[in-house]
């Protein structure tokens, strides 16, 4: 597994890290998808979460990009807000987990 510092140096390099996870929430099968990206000068950090039965219907428990302005406070929202770390994250190669374009 890579060290942290390598996991700072490809988010400030540009680079997409991401994961797209299961995990069970009230006896029910849910999705997440966690990204985060430096884009533009600030840090980009996608986050959705959708029960198995939903996924079809595109209903959503929660969809969200937050954005912020210093790495450390993207990492903290990461690490307190989702259910993943960024050491779990890996490069997004082809397939990325959302659009730095969109807000």
């Amino acid at each position: 597994m890579a060290s942290t510092e390598k996991f700072v140096q490809w988010i400030e390099n540009g680079k997409q890290l991401g994961k797209v996870f299961s995990f069970e929430l009230n006896g029910k099968t849910c999705w997440s998808s966690v990204g985060i990206q430096k884009w533009q000068g600030i840090y980009k950090v996608y986050v959705d979460e959708i029960e198995e039965e939903n996924m079809v219907a595109e209903i959503y428990l929660r969809e969200e990009i937050n954005q912020f302005n210093n790495l450390n406070e993207a990492l903290n929202f990461i690490e307190k807000k989702t259910r993943t770390s960024i050491t779990d994250m890996q490069i997004c190669k082809g397939q990325k987990v959302f659009n730095p374009n969109f807000e």
